[in-house]
């Protein structure tokens, strides 16, 4: 892995954390657990057909009803932790 900061080798510690080896400060702890979405059903608000979503937000294909984003089952990442490799929009 390379440092987050000025891009030099960094070594991983004992405990998953990585430190920088060229000592700019830069350190990073180990990810946690990636949180699986769970698949989860219910009747669309719009036209009570049956409708899929991820962990309790939903988008009905027939109708174009949709839930509001704080009625799902986890939080939603926040804009500043995006996981490494996630395409961001801008």
């Amino acid at each position: 892995m390379t440092c987050g900061n000025c891009g030099a080798a960094a070594t991983q510690g004992p405990d998953g954390s990585w430190t920088c080896n060229n000592l700019c400060g830069w350190s990073s702890t180990a990810p946690g657990p990636a949180m699986t979405p769970e698949i989860t059903t219910t009747r669309c608000r719009g036209c009570d057909a049956e409708i899929h979503g991820l962990n309790g937000r939903y988008a009905c294909g027939l109708c174009g009803w949709s839930n509001h984003w704080d009625e799902g089952h986890q939080p939603l990442p926040s804009a500043g932790n995006a996981p490494r490799g996630t395409n961001i929009l801008r």
